[in-house]
């Protein structure tokens, strides 16, 4: 069952988080005695039965929401924090679900990552390690959990400071809640629903952002070692230390770097220490072709391994795509009709109070950073990918053969079209997007407001 590798511990935290709200299976297996182990499908059954669990807590919430509302149609002015919570809490339902259904391929993106993704950059005057950019992932992840967990348990803190015996949401319960023990099981079942929240939401849009940030590192090595190509093939080549001595003063003097990487670590290679790829013999071409041959085979064999890094990543990022293109949407959807909600319910109110207006303002908050972080990685992604054209021109491609060449013009063609992210192949997750949902959520504002009156 539990088909995801963690000898990684950053991952190993991830992974006991999804399963910790039922958004991906645990291995129950490991616990059952040896002659109950797949045997009856236990593992699998008690993960239903798990999931089932949370999905209670949201639909029993959601239906005391919707409760609610109906009876205070008359109040509509005092149900902002009821509609935001109600509409929440029905986004929450497709996309735990969606986690559940797209587990095998997250755990396939997650796999090629750790197998294929590599560690630093070909040996060079310069080099890219990727654990840096795996430290800043980690990072990220963290704040931004910390992030959601606070927006949203916060809540919960409140009836506990005043030491009376209300509740997070004032929503309508078939009995009296202000008599134990019925009130300590209705906060229960909110602080519960309130975790769920936090927990479906960030993690299931820092999975995304950690794959992302992950991409763009790999980008960042794939740069560094076209643009070192020519000084990858000297070195595997065992000689010309004179020249890599010369090109290592040359990189120091320059003053003008183009800024290639997303993650700008960049660390000078130890040249007398540098490691090496063994040089593959290339088929002889013919006589019209054979020009400028010196150092043909070191460069072709550092070019292809550029050429299958290249690969893993548009692959990666395709299936990255095909992993994702539902949850962008029903994410985009959601910030569209929450955008609207909260801007709807703030002009409509005459008297604001100071919680209310609190509320309004951590809800924007919490929706545009979301919004805009989405928007701003999958431009960044599709910005890295162009780049790749202009890291192999930064390198000496004048003085190589035609074997380099017509490798250089493989690689040329492939990054013509940028990987890009879409909402369920209908937009792609760019800022162009960014700006379309805020205009969007503006539409349906002052469709709104026309029909108030």
């Amino acid at each position: 069952m539990d088909k995801l590798p963690t000898r990684s511990p950053e991952l190993k935290i991830v992974t006991r988080l999804m399963q910790s709200v039922a958004l991906w299976p645990y291995d129950y297996d490991r616990h059952l005695p040896g002659w109950l182990r797949s045997r009856y499908h236990l593992s699998t059954a008690l993960n239903v039965l798990y999931y089932l669990v949370w999905l209670f807590i949201n639909l029993h919430i959601l239906v005391l929401h919707v409760k609610t509302i109906l009876d205070r149609l008359d109040s509509f002015q005092d149900l902002f924090l009821i509609l935001v919570t109600t509409f929440i809490y029905c986004v929450m339902v497709p996309v735990s679900l969606y986690c559940q259904l797209y587990y095998d391929k997250n755990v396939e993106l997650i796999q090629m990552s750790m197998l294929l993704f590599r560690k630093r950059s070909a040996a060079g005057i310069i080099y890219i390690k990727f654990e840096p950019t795996k430290q800043f992932v980690f990072k990220m992840f963290k704040m931004w959990m910390i992030g959601c967990m606070f927006g949203t348990m916060h809540w919960a803190i409140y009836p506990i400071l005043q030491r009376e015996k209300i509740l997070p949401f004032q929503i309508w319960y078939p009995f009296d809640v202000h008599r134990s023990p019925l009130y300590e099981l209705a906060f229960l079942g909110q602080v519960l629903g309130q975790y769920q929240v936090g927990m479906v939401f960030g993690l299931a849009g820092s999975l995304l952002m950690m794959h992302i940030f992950m991409v763009c590192g790999q980008f960042d090595i794939l740069f560094c070692s076209l643009a070192n190509v020519y000084n990858t093939a000297m070195i595997n080549s065992g000689g010309y230390k004179l020249k890599l001595a010369t090109a290592r003063i040359m990189y120091k003097s320059s003053e003008r770097r183009p800024n290639l990487y997303y993650f700008n670590e960049v660390h000078e290679e130890n040249l007398s220490d540098a490691p090496k790829t063994k040089t593959k013999e290339i088929a002889a071409l013919p006589q019209k072709h054979n020009y400028l041959p010196k150092l043909s085979n070191e460069l072709a064999t550092a070019l292809d391994d550029c050429i299958d890094h290249h690969s893993v990543l548009i692959k990666f990022c395709h299936k990255m795509e095909e992993c994702y293109h539902p949850f962008i949407m029903m994410k985009l959807g959601q910030i569209v009709v929450q955008l609207c909600l909260l801007v709807y319910m703030t002009t409509s109110q005459d008297d604001l109070t100071l919680m209310k207006l609190m509320n309004i303002c951590e809800y924007l908050m919490l929706t545009m950073t979301e919004l805009f972080l989405l928007c701003y990685l999958g431009q960044t992604m599709k910005v890295q990918s162009m780049k790749v054209g202009d890291a192999l021109m930064m390198s000496p491609w004048y003085e190589c053969g035609a074997a380099f060449r017509k490798r250089a013009q493989l690689i040329q063609i492939n990054s013509i079209h940028p990987v890009r992210l879409t909402a369920m192949k209908l937009n792609d997750l760019d800022f162009e997007t960014y700006y379309m949902v805020l205009k969007a959520s503006f539409s349906y504002y002052t469709l709104l407001k026309k029909l108030q009156q």
